[in-house]
């Protein structure tokens, strides 16, 4: 009778121990492949979080040169002038071949500052006025609003209209807060004095941004309101201010498609000739991909340290069990080792046995682990990575061919660690002992 037929009788006959070894099996196995869809998962989400965010690179006026001497002004102070550098249209284009750069977007903070001719800015708790048309607010310059950093990084989103771009002029983005304060709507033009030019410029409405609400505080200036500072786009910029005042861009953001090369593209940049001598510097950020990732690859660690622990703990309640039963079985080891029975054929038995309640278990693991991962990678983003979107767990065919690789590596060591200490003695020393 070989080991196979041996295994196949004795399954048969302990319904039980079969029932007991599959349930552990099945539950293990379950968790296992629960574990491993679930950290598949969050690297495919690494992954698209790093194709979609990328990595960024600023350049930018170095603001440690390029400033005049000072000159007194009326008021008895000193007046600084920037004289250095601005990023010019041929340093664009330049970077914009570099290998590596995907996308580039010109953003100027404060480069404007408009305070409304026919609609009002939220007041501030002070109630401070300058004439003629009172408190300026500041509004940033750019070629696309939607690469700018708020609307990146989520804490600002278009809810109205639509977003500036490169072929806009005199338009402009505000927040809805500041729109439903005056009855503001897409589409509607306003207009703003500059005290820098002295000049009163309209602007249409294309799009209304949300975010800025409850962010008021103790605001003493309008501009101090998020809700009171808006976009506009560079290209009214460019008219507004004669040529010798702007010539070029102040800020540009670079995107890099993989933030792991981010190091080689800075390299290729920096080595630029349309750079050298310019009072720009370069500087890497990458603080949108870190604040993602971090969580993502911690929720990683987390997964596989408990895919480790789930295995251990598996090969120590399995080499249990099979300890427990394999001694019982104490009379049969020796009778089958009295009569010629190799001791590689019992624990090939042995090992049949558990593989018979195995191969029907992990089948069954694949289903129940469906059900089980998305509940517990809700569970697990709550806790790790709250605010991140859902993973999409899912557990399919092709997890079965690495889990019954790993499945039967774990059911050899049980096998043979539970096994060993009767196996090893001889068939006379088995019989006596029974005796």
């Amino acid at each position: 009778m070989n080991f196979i037929k041996r295994a196949v009788l004795y399954c048969l006959r302990q319904r039980v121990r079969a029932l007991i070894l599959f349930l552990v099996l099945a539950v293990t196995a379950t968790f296992v492949l629960t574990g491993i869809a679930i950290r598949d998962a969050s690297e495919g989400t690494a992954a698209n979080v790093q194709t979609a965010i990328g990595g960024k690179i600023i350049l930018e006026t170095d603001t440690e040169k390029g400033w005049s001497s000072g000159q007194a002004n009326e008021w008895g102070g000193m007046t600084y002038t920037y004289e250095g550098d601005v990023i010019t249209e041929d340093i664009v284009r330049a970077i914009s071949q570099v290998e590596g750069v995907v996308d580039y977007n010109p953003d100027d903070a404060g480069s404007y500052y408009g305070a409304g001719v026919d609609f009002q800015y939220l007041p501030t708790a002070f109630q401070i006025s300058f004439p003629p048309y009172g408190l300026s607010s500041s509004y940033t310059a750019t070629l696309s609003s939607e690469k700018c950093a708020a609307f990146q990084s989520g804490k600002y989103n278009l809810v109205a209209g639509r977003h500036i771009t490169a072929d806009d002029k005199f338009v402009c983005l505000i927040s809805k807060e500041l729109a439903d304060y005056n009855n503001l709507t897409v589409g509607q033009k306003i207009r703003m004095y500059s005290l820098d030019t002295d000049s009163i410029n309209e602007f249409e409405i294309v799009g209304l941004f949300d975010g800025t609400e409850g962010t008021s505080g103790n605001a003493i200036t309008v501009d101090q309101i998020p809700a009171n500072c808006g976009y506009i786009d560079y290209a009214s910029m460019f008219e507004m201010f004669p040529e010798d005042v702007v010539n070029g861009y102040y800020q540009l953001t670079i995107y890099v498609e993989d933030p792991v090369s981010i190091q080689n593209v800075y390299d290729r940049i920096n080595a630029l000739p349309e750079l050298k001598g310019k009072t720009l510097k370069l500087v890497i950020d990458t603080e949108e991909y870190d604040v993602v990732s971090a969580p993502l690859t911690a929720l990683q660690e987390l997964v596989n340290n408990s895919i480790i622990i789930m295995c251990l703990t598996s090969v120590v309640t399995l080499t249990l069990l099979l300890t427990i039963w394999i001694r019982s079985r104490k009379k049969e080891i020796g009778i089958l080792l009295s009569i010629g029975k190799g001791k590689a054929n019992v624990i090939a038995g042995f090992f049949t046995e558990t593989l018979f309640a195995a191969i029907p278990a992990f089948a069954a693991a694949v289903p129940l682990s469906n059900l089980i991962a998305r509940a517990a990678s809700a569970f697990l983003i709550s806790r790790v990575i709250p605010g991140t979107a859902d993973l999409k767990v899912v557990v399919s065919v092709q997890y079965l061919l690495p889990l019954y690789a790993v499945g039967i590596a774990l059911i050899v060591v049980s096998v043979l660690a539970s096994s060993w200490t009767v196996v090893r003695l001889r068939p006379k020393d088995i019989l006596s002992k029974m005796s």
